[in-house]
């Protein structure tokens, strides 16, 4: 039986601990970039594996090593994923959805699988099935020193695919572009069983009898606009008492954002926010899906329970707001191939916003050092990144806002909602001269020089 959630949205907000809003872990930290690679390289070249030849499967991984995988390139886990590395195993003691295995396709640049886009993904297993296996889409710069570094993933269930200790995924199944591969990865565990890899590879032919499932359609998966010269805020979860500052800045700034919005506090009728809400869109701004009680979706036992809190959030919007959305944030950012094939069960063609801009006020908002939430903001835009994830639960969050929006005017950047900067054509029209700030602005951080001393990027 799922734990019963207060809809008061005091208690809500209680259980909204930091941690509670840790960053989704990105699916593949960026390894160590070899000395042999310039910079140049690494953004202007892509390369490639060899053409199959004569039904020669692509060995990938057979674990034989704890740091390389068969093609020389590094595997592993993301930092809280217990593993055991055994002579041509690894054993994975999964405790979190969005924990992560990986096992890359090349020195952390863009490898073209095309060629291979009429073969099968073959992995060789034990244990549960109770995962997602993505392939990984690098950003158009191919740099793991851009943000985002995965630009997107698609992901497909494990247990659709596997029967006994094999698993067969068309290449096709996953729609990425495969000329900006990255890597292979395990994730979006739902179980403690313990998962035991043994081989990856890309293989010409299924053994006879064995049932290929047909592709579910799910939701497309985004970190960053597409739009060029563009920039969206997206806000999710706030407290009733900043949320007037909130709505002042925007006014006042003119810029149109997006609010991911979680249905528990739609409902909460002394919080008020579906008032608030439907003020929010009479000026403008878009109003998308959160969940209905902000858990980790992927990692719920059941289907029946993914589906309630995707379609009580769905409905409470249709009641109370009187709209539909297909625009979806997940809690934590954590995504995996029930969340997405769920959201494509109930709304047309969703689109899943993740973020290439963490303000970590998460981390920060709360701390000694709230600044540090300024200089989150400016490395991440600094590397490239344009959609972002914030919250309005702190004062001092609120604070920075408005010096957010305001560097972001002085770059010469359009900022605007997440449909339009995803060149929705059901969106509406951009205006740009809504607002027309512009100048230089200088950016310097609030943290004393001995604070830094010995922090590594």
């Amino acid at each position: 039986m799922r734990p019963t959630v207060s809809l008061a949205w005091a208690s809500l907000s209680t259980s909204l601990s930091p941690l509670f809003f840790a960053s989704a872990v990105q699916l593949l930290p960026p390894p160590p970039i070899p000395s042999r690679f310039t910079a140049a390289f690494i953004q202007n070249q892509t390369a490639s594996f060899p053409h199959p030849k004569n039904g020669t499967p692509l060995v990938i991984d057979t674990f034989t090593d704890p740091d390389r995988n068969d093609l020389g390139f590094w595997h592993g886990p993301s930092t809280s994923l217990a593993s055991e590395h055994g002579n041509g195993y690894v054993r994975l003691y999964s405790s979190d959805p969005d924990q992560n295995y990986h096992t890359e396709l090349g020195p952390a640049t863009c490898f073209d699988m095309q060629p291979y886009k009429h073969m099968y993904l073959h992995v060789v297993f034990s244990g549960s099935t109770k995962f997602s296996v993505s392939l990984n889409q690098h950003n158009q710069k191919c740099d793991s020193r851009r943000s985002p570094f995965l630009e997107t993933w698609d992901t497909v269930e494990a247990e659709r695919y596997s029967r006994g200790n094999d698993l067969y995924v068309p290449l096709a199944h996953f729609d990425i572009d495969q000329s900006r591969t990255v890597s292979v990865s395990f994730h979006g565990f739902f179980s403690r069983e313990t998962l035991t890899l043994y081989k990856v590879e890309i293989v010409t032919e299924i053994p006879w009898g064995f049932y290929i499932p047909p592709k579910l359609e799910n939701g497309k998966l985004y970190l960053h606009c597409t739009r060029p010269n563009s920039f969206a805020f997206g806000i999710d979860d706030g407290m009733p008492h900043l949320v007037q500052d909130v709505m002042k800045i925007l006014e006042e700034e003119k810029i149109l954002v997006t609010f991911f919005v979680v249905g528990a506090g739609l409902r909460d009728k002394e919080a008020n926010f579906s008032q608030v809400y439907k003020e929010m869109l009479r000026r403008g701004h878009q109003i998308a899906l959160h969940s209905d009680t902000h858990q980790q979706i992927e990692g719920l036992d059941t289907i029946k329970a993914i589906d309630e809190e995707i379609v009580h959030n769905i409905e409470t919007f249709q009641r109370l707001l009187g709209i539909q959305s297909r625009y979806f944030r997940p809690p934590y950012g954590t995504v995996g191939a029930r969340t997405r094939q769920r959201l494509a069960a109930y709304l047309k063609d969703p689109r899943i916003i993740n973020w290439s801009v963490d303000v970590e006020d998460w981390l920060w908002a709360e701390s000694k050092t709230p600044e540090r939430q300024r200089d989150a903001f400016f490395r991440d835009v600094g590397r490239g990144g344009n959609l972002v994830v914030m919250h309005y639960l702190s004062p001092t969050t609120v604070q920075y806002f408005r010096e957010f929006i305001r560097f972001v005017k002085s770059i010469n950047v359009d900022i605007m909602r997440v449909d339009q900067c995803l060149e929705d054509p059901d969106s509406p029209p951009f205006d740009p001269y809504r607002y027309r700030q512009r100048g230089r602005y200088r950016v310097e951080s609030n943290r004393n020089p001995e604070d830094q001393q010995g922090e590594t990027g």
